[in-house]
């Protein structure tokens, strides 16, 4: 019985130990990892503090010559950029998509997808020819043509052809003519 004892105590003891030991290690590591925690801590705020003088050091150089625009102000001015581009079209008749392209700083091919929206919206009609040019066509031309179809019955795409120089006014607008001159004759001063 004594030998169970001793051998019992002397079990206890080393799990006593055991776990004594291990206690000890638990602490030196929770130690090191609060240790390194306040180290990380401690080299953040001196980074921060570092960034923060960096900045205080630039900033003075910087300075705001302009301010933003807000959406809405963006929104009008493309709209009027848009009613600006419909009136460019509609006052020369016939113009070539690459004039049109320099004029308002676009692609040619942004021209032509333009164009085509604006006609699906509604808001232009007209014919784009194989040679590059686009030819607006108000809907008053449009109804001459279509009354001269009805008036003549069955015509053929030649004839129509011929006869839609009599209703489609080529040329542009003589307001805007007389716009050009002037601009050419103010510069010219």
């Amino acid at each position: 019985m004594k030998a169970e004892e001793a051998s019992r105590d002397s079990r206890h003891t080393k799990q006593d130990r055991y776990a004594e030991m291990r206690r000890q290690k638990d602490e030196e590591r929770e130690a090191l990892e609060r240790q390194q925690e306040e180290e990380a801590m401690a080299r953040k705020a001196k980074e921060e503090e570092a960034a923060s003088l960096e900045f205080e050091k630039w900033k003075g150089d910087f300075s705001v010559d302009a301010e933003g625009t807000t959406e809405n102000e963006v929104q009008d001015g493309s709209q009027g950029l848009l009613f600006d581009f419909v009136e460019y079209i509609k006052k020369h008749k016939c113009i070539p998509l690459e004039d049109l392209a320099a004029e308002f700083k676009l692609r040619t091919q942004d021209c032509i997808n333009r164009i085509n929206s604006l006609e699906n919206m509604g808001r232009l009609s007209g014919v784009m020819d194989d040679r590059g040019k686009y030819i607006y066509i108000s809907l008053e031309e449009m109804q001459a043509v279509a009354d001269y179809i009805k008036r003549q019955g069955r015509v053929s795409i030649s004839h129509l052809a011929s006869q839609s120089n009599q209703f489609i006014d080529l040329e542009p607008k003589a307001q805007f003519v007389e716009e050009i001159s002037s601009v050419e004759e103010i510069t010219a001063a």
